[in-house]
């Protein structure tokens, strides 16, 4: 049985990728990488996470017509909104699990083909399987406790801005961008605990307002942190206290937000939620 190995894109040209026992970085378009990569890990399976200005995340109302005919329509609903050529756009599709009354969205995730192709040609030269790419927002759904009410989650990449998660039981309810906040892991301390946070805390505050007034769900039970790991270890304490939730947080010295997420793309259970 060939192993799974979740992979990570970090920026343009580097893949962080892992097994759960060794890790390993490399270029994705270069084939002579996925060759070397082969010695290390034989065989695999990958799971494929996106990043960053790798996909963009579209919010729009979904077309009156057939699921069948979903994905024909998909191109000429989002080539306005996707700075993407048409002719080079992949598109997938999902729901949020709830939403608010009269209200009928669909999820449009867009990603340029050519980027793609550019990697995961070289890795099935090598002999790796690719079972699915997924992107952030639904790979780290994997890494939630599963409890009976919603959770909340918080993660940055760097030079990314600070993403917000609202889930029930594997679900996704919501997903935001917190804006100002693009340069959280140059924060300083001092930075954090003055104006900014009491700023982080009053978006916590909207999104858990509109989780129960909008959507209909009852309070959080917890709140995850994937934040560098300063910057999470002064976070981490002040929002469990000023939230009144527990925290995890599953950053630490050995184990950054990369290799989170490709930790969460190993355990991505592949389903109609992931991009494919």
């Amino acid at each position: 049985m060939r192993r799974i190995i979740g992979a990570c894109l970090m920026g343009d040209q580097q893949l962080w990728l892992s097994d759960g026992q060794q890790d390993a970085q490399i270029d994705p378009t270069n084939a002579e990488a996925w060759q070397q990569l082969l010695q290390t890990f034989g065989p695999s399976r990958v799971h494929l996470v996106l990043t960053g200005n790798q996909y963009q995340l579209l919010s729009i109302e979904r077309p009156p017509v057939e699921a069948d005919e979903l994905t024909q329509a998909l191109p000429f609903l989002v080539k306005d909104l996707t700075s993407i050529a048409p002719e080079h756009l992949q598109l997938d599709h999902f729901q949020l699990a709830v939403q608010p009354a009269d209200s009928n969205t669909l999820q449009v995730v867009a990603a340029d083909r050519r980027r793609l192709v550019s990697m995961v040609e070289p890795a099935f030269q090598a002999g790796f399987q690719l079972d699915f790419i997924t992107i952030e927002e639904l790979a780290l759904l994997d890494l939630l406790p599963s409890h009976s009410r919603p959770h909340l989650m918080l993660w940055h990449l760097p030079g990314q801005p600070l993403k917000l998660s609202l889930a029930l039981d594997g679900q996704l309810l919501l997903s935001r961008n917190i804006r100002g906040f693009n340069q959280l892991d140059l924060l300083s301390e001092e930075e954090l605990r003055q104006g900014l946070f009491d700023a982080l805390l009053l978006e916590l505050q909207r999104s858990l307002d509109y989780l129960e007034r909008q959507l209909r769900q009852q309070p959080v039970a917890g709140l995850t942190l994937v934040l560098p790991l300063r910057q999470q270890q002064c976070l981490a304490e002040r929002l469990g206290q000023e939230l009144g939730l527990p925290v995890q947080a599953l950053v630490d010295a050995d184990r950054g937000p990369y290799q989170v997420l490709a930790h969460a793309a190993a355990m991505a259970r592949g389903n109609d939620e992931n991009t494919d």
